[in-house]
């Protein structure tokens, strides 16, 4: 039998994306990201304490007059005053172990994880459909601003990118809301949903939250999609000077087929791990955003959490936001491999 007639079994896309990954790198990886967040657990801890305030001081003055025996019950209710910091860091790991992220003052009785989890779908409708957008509409602008390199597209969408890139979000935020909803009364100004005293069905829930959710969105948008437009425009005119691409060209592919399927493909790679860390940040909310709109997520419990000396919800907050990024950005690394066949994890 020839060498021409045995048959050689194929492997399947899985099992050779499988040989580029190693279990010791896997491992490794891993091990770093938990100690990551044990470091972040530990400066969650810390930087609470180091800004100043007695919680305990504050809740009386606001709910009793400053009473020095109310103070005094609060700081022994919330372990204020259980040693010295070493031993209350003891029991915040302790009490991390088993899960417990503890009692917010602000909203006592609540738990922090109550409170973080009723504040989080607010933050995920918000943030993440910013995020989507602005990478799919910076991502389109600047795979055809980079191909038609030089033309009147090109210039003026770089030149607004460059503009809106230099403007804050809360800047941006306070715009929208005078323009479209004072001046124009085209949006509501405020919160996540309408004051309704009657019975509303799912359909109606749903328009009122994404019309009340427009403008967070919106600002959103218009300060982070310039970033990826340029990152992408500029990965794009990199690749596009490649031997390859220029060989395509001189075989006569189609414009179609080479600007998608290879150059967009290839200038994409760079941009993925940008993508998958700003979907850990989406956990995190925009604070200022959601403090301008008053829109009830995650960033605006957080605002006002530091406001009112909540340890407890601070803590919480900025642990779990911490977890997301670390997260995201182990699953990019992970990911990689199995998105550019060049990349091997050894």
């Amino acid at each position: 039998m020839t060498a021409s007639t045995v048959d050689v079994p194929r492997r399947r896309p899985w099992a050779r994306a499988a040989q580029r990954y190693s279990a010791r790198y896997v491992v490794r990886r891993i091990a770093l990201a938990i100690i990551t967040v044990f470091l972040a657990a530990t400066l969650d801890f810390a930087l609470p304490r180091l800004a100043g305030g007695d919680p305990a001081q504050y809740l009386a003055s606001t709910q009793a007059l400053g009473s020095p025996a109310v103070a005094k019950a609060l700081a022994k209710q919330f372990g204020l005053n259980s040693g010295n910091a070493l031993t209350q860091y003891g029991h915040y790991l302790d009490q991390l172990g088993h899960g417990n992220l503890g009692v917010s003052y602000q909203f006592y009785p609540r738990s922090v994880a109550s409170v973080l989890w009723h504040a989080l779908p607010y933050t995920l409708g918000l943030v993440l459909t910013a995020t989507i957008i602005s990478f799919l509409v910076g991502w389109t602008v600047g795979i055809v601003a980079a191909w038609r390199r030089g033309s009147i597209f090109d210039e003026t969408s770089v030149g607004i990118s460059f503009f809106l890139h230099g403007i804050p979000y809360f800047w941006t935020a306070m715009m929208l809301l005078f323009g479209l909803s004072f001046w124009l009364g085209w949006f509501p100004d405020a919160h996540a949903f309408s004051i309704s005293t009657g019975n509303r069905g799912l359909l109606s829930t749903i328009g009122d939250a994404i019309y009340h959710g427009t403008l967070p969105v919106l600002s959103l948008i218009v300060t982070s999609v310039a970033g990826h437009l340029l990152i992408m425009r500029n990965n794009m005119v990199s690749v596009m000077r490649e031997d390859y691409v220029m060989l395509a060209r001189a075989k006569g592919m189609s414009t179609p087929k080479l600007a998608l399927k290879y150059v967009a493909r290839t200038a994409m790679l760079p941009s993925f791990t940008g993508l998958m860390l700003s979907l850990g940040t989406v956990i995190g909310g925009a604070i200022l955003t959601e403090e301008v709109y008053s829109y009830p997520g995650i960033g605006y419990v957080v605002y006002n959490a530091i406001l009112e000396h909540d340890y407890p919800l601070i803590q919480g907050a900025f642990l779990f936001i911490a977890v997301a990024v670390v997260a995201m950005n182990l699953l990019a690394d992970l990911l990689l491999p199995l998105i550019d066949p060049r990349i091997s994890l050894q």
